[in-house]
């Protein structure tokens, strides 16, 4: 007769009960898997909490990508137009700025795909131990499903441990814009990232009549 040490969270035999499990906490395997297959069932729910949230990221993360697509095409056709109304010396710096358009695009895309990398392979690992556990439950014996359940929770804490959904959240976004100079026609304009600049300080705000005057500092 099979028989389950709580104490060891091991499958022994009778006569081990009265050897190397002597005075250990044990019962039948029939009574032992019925818990353990809860506990198993239960501890499955932070990694469909994680696939879940993954999932998520994923779709933002192919939403941004078509933001940034969208704002790197949109900043390549105001260059044209504005290259478009000055005369052919200016055909140098729309290659320029072009080039610079599609680095920054290109730049943020490849942060991106970085980014859904690493988040699809979470997500396949994830899926996997979902998979592995689930099968387990469903075609183990309970003898097989009790020996190996101390393995398959330490791998699902290992998994859902080192997986950090809030990292892989979009880090890019599709912000930069043409910011144009024709003062010179050496350079007509830069292609700028909003999120490289944030406000520095506030001075004192003060009233001015009916409206309220204050100044702003940039970096």
């Amino acid at each position: 007769m099979k028989l389950y040490c709580e104490t060891c969270d091991s499958v022994i035999c009778r006569d081990c009960t009265v050897r190397t499990h002597k005075d250990h906490e044990y019962d039948l395997v029939s009574a032992s898997y019925t818990k353990h297959c809860q506990e198993l069932e239960g501890s499955l729910n932070p990694v469909k909490e994680k696939i879940e949230g993954l999932k998520k990221v994923l779709s933002a993360l192919a939403e941004r990508e078509g933001e940034i697509r969208e704002r790197g095409e949109g900043v390549l056709e105001e260059i044209h137009e504005m290259v478009e109304e000055m005369m052919n010396v200016l055909r140098e710096s729309e290659r320029k700025l072009t080039e610079q358009a599609k680095r920054v695009t290109d730049d943020k895309l490849k942060v991106l795909s970085e980014q859904m990398k690493s988040a699809e392979k979470s997500l396949h690992l994830l899926e996997d131990v979902e998979d592995y556990v689930e099968q387990s439950l469903k075609t183990g014996s309970p003898q097989q499903v009790l020996k190996s359940k101390k393995q398959m929770m330490e791998r699902m804490s290992e998994v859902t441990g080192g997986i950090n959904v809030e990292e892989l959240h979009p880090k890019e976004k599709g912000d930069f814009v043409l910011s144009k100079d024709i003062k010179s026609l050496h350079h007509i304009g830069d292609i700028i990232s909003l999120q490289q600049y944030r406000v520095k300080k506030i001075d004192r705000i003060r009233p001015a009549g009916k409206a309220v005057s204050f100044s702003l500092s940039m970096e």
